[in-house]
């Protein structure tokens, strides 16, 4: 096989596993983990059964599809995170509306997970290894991640966090964001402005080198 036939062999499967992916996440945000079915899924994605299970072996393998996806919508996210705190925090508030907005008004599916449905991926890790693994690697990717945010220098001369107090400031922003996800699910309604004004305040406090 020529590798211009492979790639576009790589290319299509790729589509068909982010189609699966994208029904899962549509189903299990509207009917929860243990509601949504492998048929009603396959019927979202207009696709037989049969098919997606050539890609996932069943529910858990779709989790963990979607999570692992995450990582690369996170991974974007972080690019913004490389300017100034502000910034940051305007983008982490304008993220937390569009998580939170009515997916009738979206014009095409969000693949970032809303509130409810990571509250319910978290606790289904408790049960089950599969999902519990690619919370794991998310996990130590954001952690990664925040961790190289705070030490980055901040102006000419700068060093960023000092290494004594990385892990520690670390924790607390991981906690300020995870802690963010639950205001999500039960205050969507949460003012943009004003959590841009918390996390401004927030993050500058975090970066700052004492």
């Amino acid at each position: 096989m020529s590798s211009t036939a492979e790639n576009s062999r790589q290319q299509r499967a790729l589509a068909q596993r982010n189609r699966i992916l994208d029904a899962a996440q549509q189903c299990f945000s509207e009917n929860g983990f243990h509601g949504a079915s492998m048929a009603n899924i396959a019927e979202t994605a207009q696709m037989s059964p049969g098919l997606i299970y050539r890609y996932f072996k069943g529910k858990s393998e779709l989790i963990h599809g979607i999570v692992s996806r995450q990582i690369e919508l996170i991974a974007e996210d972080l690019e913004t995170f490389k300017s100034s705190a502000s910034e940051a925090a305007r983008h982490i508030a304008e993220r937390f509306k569009e998580v939170v907005s009515s997916p009738k008004r979206r014009t095409t599916p969000s693949r970032l997970l809303e509130p409810a449905l990571i509250l319910e991926i978290v606790a289904e890790s408790g049960r089950d290894p599969v999902i519990a693994s690619a919370l794991d690697e998310l996990d130590t990717y954001v952690d990664k991640a925040l961790s190289g945010w705070l030490a980055l220098p901040q102006g000419d001369g700068d060093r960023g966090v000092p290494p004594d107090q990385l892990a520690a400031r670390t924790l607390i922003l991981r906690s300020l964001l995870d802690g963010l996800k639950m205001r999500q699910a039960r205050y969507p309604e949460l003012d943009e402005q004003l959590l841009h004004q918390a996390l401004d305040i927030a993050l500058h406090d975090l970066r700052r080198r004492d």
